[in-house]
């Protein structure tokens, strides 16, 4: 009987050496959650992150507002551009003359053409809209508009 009770206090000794052990763990998790604010109960921490979360999260559903709202400016944009530089006539040189085109993500906006010669430069606006003009467009502003039209955006990062 006596081998058996000193066998249950080394048995009990081991448990209570253990539990204090874990209770030593808990209190050191304990207080780096609490970062050193003792003073405050863990029900005030929570309210303090609740309201860091609230105030995070309106300032996150802001910025998704500003988001759509800079997407939508965005599409009006003349992002795309095409550029062709060409030499309409024999007697100049240097290929002095250009088309741009500039364009939304909708294919409209404008052709502009700027045409070099010896006596003087003259340019041409042209409206483009859906990817269209009303006016002819010559092969070099039809190219521009090609250009333009076929070039890849990249994709922003999210």
């Amino acid at each position: 009987m006596e081998t058996f009770l000193v066998i249950a206090t080394v048995i009990l000794a081991a448990g209570l050496a253990f539990t204090f052990w874990q209770l030593n763990e808990l209190r050191n998790k304990y207080s780096s959650f609490l970062k050193g604010g003792e003073s405050k109960t863990i029900e005030q921490l929570l309210k303090s992150y609740s309201s860091e979360v609230k105030d995070v999260n309106r300032k996150l559903d802001a910025l998704a507002g500003f988001s759509a709202q800079l997407h939508k400016t965005t599409a009006l944009s003349l992002t795309r551009v095409g550029f062709v530089r060409f030499n309409p006539f024999d007697d100049t040189g240097g290929d002095q003359s250009f088309c741009l085109a500039l364009i939304d993500s909708s294919e409209t906006g404008f052709v502009l053409s700027s045409i070099h010669a010896r006596t003087g430069t003259r340019m041409y606006a042209k409206e483009i809209i859906s990817g269209k003009s009303t006016h002819h467009l010559s092969d070099e502003e039809a190219l521009a508009l090609t250009k333009a039209t076929t070039q890849k955006l990249p994709l922003p990062k999210v």
